[in-house]
């Protein structure tokens, strides 16, 4: 067999009838099983078959993915990752996808809308109950039955097959459009990113628009980042919840689970939260799967989808005559990582910034030199980072990514620090002003600590004033990668807490030193200075 370019032929079992889709992970088929039953069967391409340590974690992805028991998910039915080539068999759910009937209708009706809504979210509560994360909703993997209920397919099949690959190279898992902003950012995907594509994939169902636009990589994902969705349409009562479940940190974002009661608590015509459906309102029901193609027919034919070993052969899983016998004891499944805690690293970045100001109350030439430098590097660093995550989306992780990444540093330098020259002005007319307010308060304070405080107020405009983004975007990234679970960031909290306390006690009871402008002229007092000001101007 050459490729997986197989149909009109047998794979195991099941008789493959034509091609229904392709992706770059594999090639869909609908196909029919010894008893004549209809299954979508996903054969993986050649290049991922290749991939041991890629099918193990295929191979326990499936066995986590036979726990979810959903009418709005289409469930696994047979696996076997061992077999020439390797394939996936899930439930075959006939209708239309959510973009194909977007496209062809335009956006939802109200009605329809709830019933999308409360059901995708039931789908990702199930998806998530078993540890894991579908990664790639939208609105093409969205199915509509024959009345109306929504149905999620291809979960955590490409994506679990590339995840141990991808993680290695960097390269972003999912759709453009509707990723989350910590996926860009190269965190993990975990099931808050789930709720973000949730609602970009309910934002085009009731706009018929993607959120985020369809322009370039860059242009999506600088939307994604900066959190600018368009949401011109959404109706009203649907609006909040949208919004909250596209709020940039992960940890705000509404679970599925809270998702399910919000939305099923709505009356999108309306525009607010209602209590009981209206008489003429269809309520929302459990709608069974398709009987060609449930689950339940295939219990006690499927063959163990379990890791495989080191140095597996060609040959399948032995097929089992008999039902299994239910273990009275499940294994302990691994518990996913919760959210990054971005509260945290914003609390680090603030104690961050104390600290620079408390170098600037004892010698602020050398802190401006040192919070310019910073700024800079992680501002180029954020360039970098955003460059090298939309190639690799484009065109898949290449060799010498990072090297091409460092051979444009000195021109990324060149232009930081250009863009850092543009908005200095701000930082530098804020520090004129806390100057003269502190000369206009007749204060006996000497010169060189007017200044400290200038340099002080230097410092805060550059860090948290226009065109900083950049930067504390790349800042909280490095807090992600030195402290990735909250009890490790509140360690570093208390140590580097500790430490600007104590910087900034000591620079109280300091004289600034204004090195290396150690002049005996800013030794005087204020007084002094508006005294040789007046003389300068003839007064």
């Amino acid at each position: 067999m050459e490729g997986v370019d197989t149909s009109g032929q047998n794979i195991g079992r099941y008789r493959l009838l034509e091609k229904i889709g392709e992706g770059g992970m594999g090639v869909v088929h609908l196909a029919t099983d010894s008893q004549g039953r209809q299954v979508a069967i996903k054969v993986l391409r050649p290049g991922v078959a290749s991939d041991q340590t890629a099918l193990r974690r295929l191979a326990r992805e499936v066995d986590s993915m036979r726990r979810v028991r959903s009418p709005h998910v289409a469930e696994i039915v047979d696996a076997d990752v061992t077999a020439e080539p390797p394939y996936v068999v899930t439930q075959y759910v006939p209708g239309r996808t959510l973009e194909q009937t977007v496209r062809e209708r335009g956006p939802l009706t109200a009605n329809e809308l709830q019933r999308l809504a409360t059901g995708l979210a039931s789908a990702l509560s199930a998806i998530h109950g078993a540890g894991i994360i579908h990664r790639d909703l939208k609105p093409g993997n969205v199915m509509f039955l024959d009345n109306g209920e929504p149905v999620v397919i291809d979960f955590g099949i490409a994506q679990g097959v590339d995840a141990t690959r991808l993680t290695a190279t960097g390269l972003v898992i999912g759709t453009p459009g509707y990723l989350a902003p910590e996926i860009i950012e190269g965190e993990d995907a975990a099931a808050p990113a789930d709720v973000h594509a949730w609602a970009s994939t309910i934002a085009y169902a009731a706009t018929g628009r993607a959120p985020f636009g369809s322009g370039t990589f860059e242009s999506i994902f600088y939307k994604i980042m900066e959190g600018k969705p368009d949401l011109d349409g959404v109706p009203a009562a649907l609006l909040p919840l949208v919004r909250a479940a596209m709020a940039r940190n992960p940890a705000e974002r509404p679970t599925a689970q809270a998702l399910i009661g919000l939305t099923s608590r709505l009356d999108v015509g309306a525009t607010m939260f209602d209590a009981p459906s209206p008489p003429h309102t269809k309520p929302l029901t459990a709608v069974a799967a398709p009987p060609l193609a449930n689950p339940r027919d295939f219990r006690g034919q499927l063959p163990p989808a379990q890791p495989p070993p080191p140095m597996y052969g060609r040959q399948p899983y032995p097929q089992q005559q008999q039902p299994p016998q239910p273990s009275r004891e499940r294994p302990a499944q691994p518990k996913p990582e919760g959210p990054k805690p971005y509260g945290l690293y914003r609390l680090l970045s603030f104690i961050l910034l104390a600290g620079a100001v408390g170098l600037a109350m004892v010698v602020p030439s050398i802190a401006v030199v040192v919070v310019l430098v910073v700024m800079l590097v992680l501002r180029v660093a954020d360039r970098a980072h955003q460059s090298l995550t939309s190639k690799r989306t484009r065109r898949g992780p290449r060799p010498a990514d990072v090297a091409g990444v460092i051979l444009k540093s000195p021109f990324s330098l060149v232009r930081g620090g250009l863009t850092m020259a543009l908005i200095s002005p701000i930082a530098i007319l804020a520090a004129v002003v806390v100057l003269g307010i502190t000369m206009a308060a007749k204060s006996e304070m000497t010169i060189a600590r007017a200044l400290s405080f200038s340099a002080a107020a230097f410092i805060i405009v550059t860090c948290l004033g226009p065109g900083s983004e950049p930067a504390r975007r790349q800042l909280s990234r490095v807090w992600g990668a030195v402290a990735p679970q909250r009890e490790r960031a509140w360690i570093v909290v208390g140590v580097v807490g500790l430490l600007v306390f104590f910087l900034v006690s000591f620079s109280l009871s300091q004289t600034p030193e204004l090195r290396p402008f150690n002049f005996s002229f800013f030794n005087h007092d204020l007084p002094h200075l508006r005294h040789q000001i007046r003389k300068l101007l003839g007064h």
